[in-house]
């Protein structure tokens, strides 16, 4: 009965939202899909067009392609996807560059109706979420009443560790749209801050949507980073592989990798590959650049200790 029901709602919210496929798909990252559907989408209004390109140009940001973000996105554009072109700009910035980004951002968002724009708010949380500026993403989205807002605003209470705000957050989607893939998402990620017995429940989740819409590169490290959690690193290490044969070039699956391999006691000839693969694809990866400092403090006691 639950499972009708759940298709009951899925086929009201299609017939409602003609983005409800491209949307889905795209939370999923399934993006490719998600672009397809973006682009066959009939969307009859201003704000829905918008928000089609939104999710689009998020999409093919996702996927890498930077570039077509960047020459297809005017500065003229309406404010929300100018904050998508922000968010491009600022993957591919150094320190110097993602600060002016973020000066850009707020313009942005003191801008008429801007409180009101809800793809602009997710888009300029995600990036405060990457300058890891939590107060500033929550401002953007922490009165939002769509799901997209309230997912974000979970993801955000997960990364500053308040899994307790995480999980009432997640109450309040689940009475909006217990379904909803993105609740379902979100009662994840509020799982895997809650740690302990909640690892295996959220990798349950992942697997269920892995299952319905076909494992994605985001999935497949969802479910690598369970099992890691669960100590199950050879069964992480086949997802990542899985991932891998998606999206050669991914960061978060190279970066999972050289973790679950370092755990693995591979050797370090193979870790070194993929460390080497990650630089190449993202050298401003997170990862990455905290591994850089790693290396620099390294050589600098070392110099110190030769003297």
């Amino acid at each position: 009965p639950s499972a009708n029901r759940a298709r009951q709602r899925a086929c009201v919210a299609m017939s409602d939202d003609p983005l409800f496929d491209a949307r889905n798909h795209f939370h999923l990252g399934h993006y490719q899909t998600a672009i397809n559907e973006a682009m066959g989408a009939s969307v009859g209004t201003d704000a829905l067009r918008i928000e089609r390109d939104v999710l689009m140009y998020r999409a093919y940001l996702e996927q890498g392609n930077f570039a077509i973000v960047m020459s297809e996105v005017q500065d003229s554009a309406p404010p929300a996807l100018r904050a998508v072109k922000l968010l491009c700009q600022y993957k591919q910035s150094d320190d110097a560059g993602r600060q002016a980004v973020v000066a850009s951002l707020q313009e942005l968002l003191a801008g008429a109706n801007a409180a009101n724009n809800v793809p602009l708010a997710v888009t300029a949380a995600a990036i405060f979420c990457l300058e890891k500026d939590y107060k500033e993403a929550l401002k953007c989205t922490h009165q939002g009443q769509s799901l997209e807002a309230q997912a974000m605003v979970t993801h955000i209470y997960a990364a500053m560790n308040r899994a307790d705000l995480a999980e009432k957050q997640v109450a309040i989607m689940q009475r909006s749209d217990d379904d909803a893939t993105l609740t379902q998402l979100a009662s994840a990620t509020a799982m895997i801050a809650k740690g302990g017995g909640k690892y295996q429940d959220a990798l349950y989740i992942y697997q269920d949507m892995s299952e319905k819409y076909g494992p994605s590169p985001f999935l497949l490290n969802n479910l690598a980073t369970c099992c890691m959690l669960l100590g199950k690193y050879e069964d992480a290490e086949s997802h990542l592989q899985e991932a891998l044969g998606k999206n050669p070039s991914d960061p978060t699956t190279l970066a999972n990798m050289v973790v679950c391999l370092q755990h693995l006691k591979k050797g370090a000839d193979v870790v070194t590959r993929y460390i080497t693969q990650l630089r190449t694809a993202a050298p401003s990866h997170p990862w990455v650049e905290a591994y850089g400092a790693t290396e620099r403090t390294f050589d600098r006691c070392a110099a110190q200790l030769s003297r």
